[in-house]
């Protein structure tokens, strides 16, 4: 899977609280030369482990959009997932991108009960759908 940097909306981006992805996308630019039709997936997944400060914490993922690229509300909200969950590789919400958005977009991260102390979050935008299956070491088929 190729993932083009102009569709980025986080990169390894430090999770600890409540905050807003690094980078908004607009549609007017960014998009503009993707394939008219397309299913376009919006990919968000965990980079390095989110460790929380207490015993308990979960975390919301959210999509966002806005006319004005300042004023942003949520689209789609994905479940809130449980700390135990939150470790590298783990994928928060795939979905495909919704008709109608505005002209920004951006990824909304929500943690709840407590805040993490550390760990990392990719967003981004891609055509390319690969879906790996996690398997035991020595598997055969």
């Amino acid at each position: 899977m190729y993932v083009d940097q102009n569709l980025v909306m986080s990169d390894a981006q430090a999770l600890t609280a409540a905050a807003a992805s690094t980078k908004s996308i607009d549609f007017a630019t960014a998009l503009r030369h993707m394939g008219d039709g397309e299913n376009i997936q919006l990919v968000v997944a965990v980079k390095t482990d989110l460790l929380a400060s207490g015993g308990a914490a979960t975390l919301t993922v959210a999509l966002q959009d806005s006319a004005d690229n300042s004023s942003f509300s949520t689209v789609v909200q994905g479940p809130a997932i449980a700390k135990a969950s939150l470790v590298a590789g783990y994928e928060l919400l795939r979905i495909t991108l919704p008709k109608g958005l505005r002209r920004y977009i951006q990824v909304y991260y929500t943690p709840a009960t407590n805040d993490f102390t550390s760990g990392t979050i990719d967003a981004y935008l891609t055509l390319d759908r690969q879906n790996n299956v996690a398997r035991p070491s020595g598997f055969t088929v």
